[in-house]
């Protein structure tokens, strides 16, 4: 008897230390997975040439970004280096082009002021916010100065881009040369917004979820239906519940776009229209399956 309950006790200790072992490796997995997505959301690049001592630095800062608006906020802050900059002011008049839409497209750059940083928006060229959680948009814009009193000079430039938005993935290249070849003093970029990889594995959990909900309800009623099962009052509330929580489900994925998008025609309209149907469907069973008393 002794020896059983021992041998009982050893397999609940081995059992426990599996199960210990099994949440430590999750744990251990979901912080490295955290890890993995902060570091591929955030952008911190450069480009054009920093080794000429003689030149403009732009530093890059997104601030936001917006699919369903279709904006991209970024941030310009110009700091001059050599000629052009004496105790951080400048030395010259300059125009400095950003391509931003939001009336500061050119921004001119006083002689012997500290330039002033530039912040607007530039429109979602490419992309559609239907096709949440698949969804990549891009947008392209061009970076130059220029000498109001001598429009040959030609200003190096060297662009520093930062872009870290909490639920997208950031990446930032040059435009391809096929589309514009950009130089020292010219700087063509192509800004690249995605969802990250949380932000798509907790979008599909939810849709698994709802299809779930849908199915557990329609199964549950089917079941009724088939085979002579008390229909218990409580069926409906669960059901009428269900059909209003659904929505709010849907909606706890992370920076939705309104109804009609990709994710709500592969699961969240299947599951609703599983749960509302389920409801006339037991509502008839119920009707038709009432006896009178003997």
């Amino acid at each position: 008897m002794a020896d059983t309950s021992r041998k009982l006790l050893i397999k609940r200790i081995i059992i426990m230390l599996l199960f210990l072992t099994l949440f430590i490796g999750a744990f251990s997995g979901a912080l490295y997975f955290y890890q993995n997505d902060r570091t591929q959301r955030s952008a911190d690049l450069s480009f054009g040439d920093d080794k000429e001592p003689n030149r403009l630095d732009v530093e890059i800062s997104l601030l936001g970004v917006d699919p369903i608006k279709s904006d991209i906020s970024l941030r310009f802050v110009p700091i001059p280096q050599g000629t052009y900059a004496k105790d951080a002011r400048l030395t010259k008049d300059l125009k400095f082009f950003t391509g931003i839409e939001s009336g500061k497209a050119e921004v001119t750059l006083e002689k012997n002021r500290i330039p002033d940083a530039v912040s607007g928006s530039l429109s979602i060229a490419k992309g559609r916010v239907s096709d949440y959680p698949f969804d990549v948009h891009s947008s392209d814009f061009y970076l130059f100065f220029t000498n109001p009193k001598d429009e040959k000079e030609e200003i190096p430039m060297s662009v520093d881009f930062y872009g870290a938005i909490s639920g997208y993935n950031i990446d930032v290249d040059y435009i391809p040369k096929a589309e514009f070849e950009s130089s020292d003093s010219y700087i063509g970029l192509r800004v690249t917004v995605s969802r990250s990889v949380i932000t798509k594995s907790f979008s599909i959990f939810l849709m698994v979820a709802m299809w779930l909900i849908g199915l557990v309800i329609f199964t549950m009623t089917m079941i009724v239906v088939w085979q002579p099962r008390p229909i218990e009052f409580g069926m409906f509330t669960l059901i009428a519940g269900m059909l209003f929580a659904l929505p709010a489900v849907r909606n706890l994925q992370p920076n939705v776009p309104p109804l009609g998008g990709l994710s709500d025609f592969l699961s969240f309209f299947w599951a609703e229209s599983l749960v509302a149907i389920s409801m006339p469907i037991l509502f008839f069973t119920w009707l038709t399956r009432y006896k009178k008393p003997s």
